[in-house]
């Protein structure tokens, strides 16, 4: 089975080089691993270029632009396209397991990997805690989970159904949930599941992140939208938003996770600038563009 692993990336071409090394280091290398950037010069290392296997795809900025560049630019041979962040530690294995999986149960259509830890929810957590976190995890019991959509930091799609769906390019500008929206249309041709053999670390590093009033606006208005366009139910969409505001809101009163009230109170505000859009505009995440 062919794989084209696709990471799409902004200006953090340090981390970048890392997660590379990391894919470098599998036991089932990738058969092509894409870069799709902006700005080659400014968003990846010269000794990045140099590791074999990596070649570079520039487009129109924006991390679901920037997957489908990938997308359509992956070797005619490709049967599976792996999706990370910039920002992971995959155990030795992650690939060959995946691999494996994919071909052992073709029913499938898309997969993510077992976090060993996720700094998206426990806080970020540096490239060397990762490397030690996946050179001493344990072994999974079993080997597949259920699941609703898929993980946008490591998420591995069949290459026809990629080409087919595709990325929303409406949600560009902070592509929050843009990996539930294609993982739930992804299930509509068949089962997305995690594949517990497929262990890795979400670092969720915080260099060059976009900054926190824009993040509290796509908590409202994504969902909001993805309701709208009919991926949510009405009541997802409520969840989602309560769950967003009331995190902010504890979030003021007691610091977690090293994310200071200051920027809690930013998202908050970017909340109500989302809430005031949807009043006046609809459902139109291009809005992020005035925050």
């Amino acid at each position: 089975m062919w794989i084209s692993v696709v990471i799409p990336s902004l200006g953090r071409r340090n981390v970048l080089h890392e997660t590379v090394l990391s894919l470098d280091r599998q036991s089932r290398k990738a058969d092509e691993i894409l870069l799709s950037v902006v700005d080659p010069e400014q968003d990846v290392l010269p000794e990045t270029l140099e590791i074999e296997g990596v070649r570079l795809v520039s487009g129109r900025k924006g991390l679901t632009c920037q997957r489908n560049t990938a997308i359509n630019s992956v070797h005619p041979e490709c049967e599976l396209i792996c999706f990370f962040d910039d920002d992971v530690e995959l155990q030795p294995n992650y690939l060959g397991n995946c691999c494996q999986f994919m071909s052992e149960h073709p029913e499938v259509v898309g997969m993510s990997g077992e976090f060993i830890a996720n700094g998206a929810a426990t806080g970020e957590i540096s490239r060397r805690e990762a490397l030690r976190m996946v050179q001493s995890c344990a072994e999974p019991v079993g080997e597949v989970r259920s699941r609703v959509g898929l993980y946008g930091c490591n998420m591995s799609v069949r290459r026809s159904i990629a080409q087919t769906l595709q990325f929303d390019e409406r949600l560009r500008n902070y592509s929050l949930y843009e990996d539930l929206d294609f993982g739930l249309r992804c299930a509509e041709r068949g089962p997305v599941v995690t594949a517990l053999r497929c262990q890795l670390v979400h670092l969720h590093t915080q260099v060059s992140r976009v900054s926190t009033k824009p993040f509290g606006y796509a908590c409202i208005m994504n969902p909001f939208y993805l309701w709208r366009k009919g991926t949510l139910s009405i009541w997802r969409f409520v969840y989602m938003t309560i769950i967003s505001l009331v995190a902010n809101a504890v979030g003021i009163i007691v610091v977690r996770h090293g994310i200071m009230r200051k920027m809690r109170c930013e998202m908050l505000i970017g909340s109500m600038l989302g809430f005031r859009d949807i009043c006046i505009y609809g459902a139109v995440p291009e809005r992020m563009e005035s925050i």
